[in-house]
């Protein structure tokens, strides 16, 4: 059950890195406090972990064939990667670096890998940034309207928008956990070291201990500097966000949260126009993805190298 470390580091970096992806815009917009969010977060985290995690675990594990050595060192290459670029404040994908690190395993072992499941990944890590920017402009284009007739004076009343918020990050929180705890344990349920619905909640609790101890850098990141947000784009960036992700989960395919919401943020700045969002930012953001998987690959090839000199 040692090999098992290596996940729960893994879903600590995701906890840790992903809980802006949930409350990140409504921290920034002053919706909720940071403490508040991230004790919503970490608790609707690991109940969608235990709920709908093990959906997603046939994917990331049918990705080659894996032996518990190459779960360890591809997990442990993950999570190296993602908590490195956490301490930097990057908004990484999790997805990107645990099939980095996978793929690199699969080449180094000659393992061969499962050609629909690598079409899966391409198309699930193009279209959720995408598919959440088009829902966070269409949403946000919605509630501007609402906002002018009749109803706007209620929807629009601080109180509602505050309750409204909170309901949507412990959602977007939930969605993450349900999609998210296979980057961290499906990897060890393929390799049969543990059972899904036990991998789903050990691997839900690493990643709430990382919102609770290790998320404020990205969070302020997310919800301050890739494009000013008031409480209502904050609570459609992050619905957007939810929504991508939820669906993903229902396919069974792992997404970045991270390319949602900054796909969902972008989205809702685009209604006011290029000049609202900051260009600097966004292209750091997609700078920290390739790094995720080239980092990865680099890091799993280096340490499955050094285990092969030793056996």
């Amino acid at each position: 059950m040692l090999g098992l470390l290596s996940g729960l580091y893994l879903g600590w970096g995701v906890g840790a890195n992903d809980a802006a992806n949930t409350f990140g815009p409504q921290v920034g917009a002053g919706v909720v406090e940071f403490r508040t969010a991230t004790i919503l977060a970490a608790v609707f985290a690991f109940v969608g972990a235990i709920v709908e995690g093990p959906k997603v675990f046939p994917v990331l594990g049918g990705l080659t064939q894996l032996t518990l050595a190459m779960s360890v060192i591809a997990a442990l290459a993950a999570g190296v990667t993602v908590n490195v670029l956490t301490a930097f404040g990057l908004p990484i994908s999790t997805s990107h670096a645990i099939v980095g690190a996978l793929a690199a395993m699969g080449l180094m072992e000659r393992a061969g890998f499962n050609a629909t499941i690598l079409v899966k990944l391409g198309v699930a890590f193009v279209t959720a940034p995408v598919g959440a920017a088009v829902i966070a402009n269409l949403l946000y284009r919605l509630v501007a309207r609402t906002g002018a007739g009749r109803l706007g004076g209620i929807i629009f009343y601080p109180g509602v928008v505050r309750a409204t918020g909170i309901a949507v990050g412990c959602y977007a929180a939930y969605a993450l956990g349900s999609n998210n705890v296979g980057n961290a344990m499906a990897p060890f349920v393929a390799v049969g070291l543990v059972g899904p619905r036990l991998g789903a909640a050990l691997g839900g609790a690493a990643i709430a201990a990382g919102v609770l101890t290790f998320s404020y850098r990205v969070i302020m990141l997310v919800g301050k500097q890739i494009t000013a947000l008031g409480p209502i784009s904050a609570l459609v960036a992050s619905a957007a966000t939810a929504i991508t992700t939820h669906l993903f989960t229902q396919l069974g395919v792992p997404v970045s949260t991270s390319q949602a919401i900054v796909g969902a943020v972008i989205g809702v700045g685009l209604t006011k126009g290029l000049t609202a969002v900051d260009r600097r930012t966004v292209w750091m953001i997609p700078a920290g993805w390739v790094i995720s998987i080239a980092g990865s690959a680099v890091v799993a090839s280096v340490l499955m190298a050094g285990y092969a000199a030793l056996r």
